[in-house]
This record gives structure tokens, C-alpha cells and sequence, in this order.
């Protein structure tokens, strides 16, 4: 796109109708509502968490919203998990360009009585996991070339 073209037409970089997003963490607050603003913009959703049954409310709320849905039972928690959540996306919209993390935990207590698994575990959920997603997402869109 020439910069003539985007100066004219701005927003025209934001569309996001037919374009494919994978939500994860979309049972919690913030991924549920990205989840839904995306499928009201038009995007066709895959939504994941560890929670089947709040996953289907969410999925519902957003084809009522007009979007088209895939649901995969699954936390970005392995390697396995994310190929598995980026192949439905491929599976069902034949493609990704859009990533949002929002799964992730917090295990609040005062630093210096935080035992160092409930830490890794924390880092693990927030850190990790949303690379492991990232770097799946990214190599799918890599090989649409876009």
C-alpha cells in the first residue's frame, strides 16, 4: 500500500472484517470482551481457555455479535497446545492475523513470603505461555507472507 494511499484512507489499516484472530485466555474479563469487540468489528474468532463450558457462553455471545467462531478447550501451555490453536484457526479461517493474549494468572502475596514455584508459576502463565503462542501465531503468519 503507497503512503498516498494511507494518508487518504487512514483507518483503512485498523479493518479487521474476514480477518482471523486467536483470543486466548477468552473465559477471563479482558479476553471475553476482546473477543467480542473483535467479532462485532467483523473478525472471525478462535477462542481458547481451559474452561469448555464458559468458552461456548463466550463463543455465543460473539456470533451473536455477527463474528463466526471456533472454540479450542486449550491453554497456550505447551508447544503442542499452540500448534494445536493456531491449526483450527488454519482449519477453520484458513488462515491468522491477529494474536491476543489475555490468559494468564497472578498469585498475589507480599515478595519476600512468595515461595519460588507460585513465582514460576506466575512467569510461566504470563511469560512463556504468551511466547510459546506468540512465536506460533508468528511463524503461521510468516508463512501467509503477508
Amino acid at each position: 500500500m503507497a503512503e498516498e494511499d494511507i494518508l487518504e484512507n487512514p483507518l483503512s489499516l485498523f479493518e479487521i472484517r474476514g480477518k482471523a484472530a486467536i483470543v486466548t485466555g477468552a473465559t477471563g474479563a479482558f479476553g471475553a470482551l476482546a473477543a467480542k469487540v473483535l467479532a462485532a468489528a467483523g473478525a472471525n474468532v478462535v477462542i481458547c481457555a481451559s474452561k469448555p463450558d464458559e468458552l461456548k457462553k463466550v463463543g455465543a455471545q460473539c456470533e451473536k455479535l455477527g463474528g463466526k467462531v471456533e472454540i479450542v478447550a486449550k491453554r497456550p501451555s505447551s508447544e503442542a497446545n499452540c500448534d494445536a490453536i493456531v491449526n483450527a484457526a488454519i482449519a477453520k479461517f484458513g488462515r491468522v492475523d491477529i494474536l491476543v493474549v489475555a490468559s494468564g494468572q497472578n498469585k498475589v502475596s507480599k515478595i519476600v513470603e512468595q515461595k519460588p514455584e507460585d513465582f514460576l508459576d506466575v512467569m510461566d502463565a504470563n511469560v512463556t505461555q504468551s511466547w510459546l503462542i506468540a512465536r506460533a501465531a508468528g511463524r503461521q503468519m510468516l508463512k501467509q507472507g503477508e
